[in-house]
């Protein structure tokens, strides 16, 4: 995948304005066409009475797309699209970070 097909990727989500980060793999078809490996999900949670905001990253060969927007909803009642929130999507980038264990 080449810099021209990530970010027609990225045009393709956000002008989809898709209600939810599962919604985007089955309505945006570059996207499913691309077969990215979703590398991290529920990154940034921001939790609502009845919905849950988060970031999904995935990869795409050396690039990584961020797609936020509802991920989780808390009543039976409601729906992804009774939210309001449109996914956004946008370019990131890993980096490393270190933690520290008890050592037994």
């Amino acid at each position: 995948m080449n810099r021209e097909e990530f970010e027609a990727i990225i045009k393709e989500i956000n002008e989809a304005k898709c209600c939810s980060v599962h919604a985007v793999e089955e309505e945006c078809n570059l996207f499913y066409e691309a077969k990215p490996k979703c590398v991290k999900s529920g990154l940034d949670v921001d939790k609502h009475r009845w919905y849950e905001v988060s970031t999904s990253v995935y990869a795409f060969g050396e690039w990584f797309l961020g797609v936020r927007g509802a991920s989780d909803l808390f009543s039976e009642e409601m729906d992804f699209d009774d939210c309001g929130i449109k996914t956004i999507a946008f370019e990131m980038e890993a980096q490393q970070s270190t933690t520290y264990v008890s050592k037994k």
